[in-house]
């Protein structure tokens, strides 16, 4: 029984010690559609001590519009302006108090 152990788990480390497969070129092409799959909105989350006025006077001031506010996880989904590049309007967004992160908001394809 110990022998049967010892080459389970020999085996076990082996097949650990594997190096990944390299993904095909049909699975890059989708998760490159994936990535490239955005809504054009952005979504910001804050922090909850310093509170979301910073980030809304910066909405007003960018002129972006309020898609969404997720009061409970302390963000907002935001539509930059049509006249924003939208890294700009991110390095923008990254810069105000109190926010943690900024994310383009993404179409994900469940199959």
């Amino acid at each position: 029984m110990n022998k049967t152990f010892a080459f389970i788990l020999l085996a076990a480390l082996l097949c650990a010690c594997q190096s990944p497969s390299k993904p095909t070129q049909a699975t890059e092409a989708v998760l490159t559609q994936q990535a490239q799959a955005t809504t054009g909105n952005l979504i910001i989350f804050y922090d909850k001590d310093i509170g979301s006025g910073p980030l809304m006077k910066a909405v007003n001031d960018s002129g972006a519009s309020l898609v969404y506010e997720y009061k409970n996880l302390h963000g907002i989904a935001i539509r930059p302006s049509a006249k924003t590049n939208i890294q700009d309007t991110i390095a923008y967004f990254q810069k105000v108090n109190g926010v943690l992160s900024v994310e383009q908001d993404r179409l994900m394809k469940l199959q």
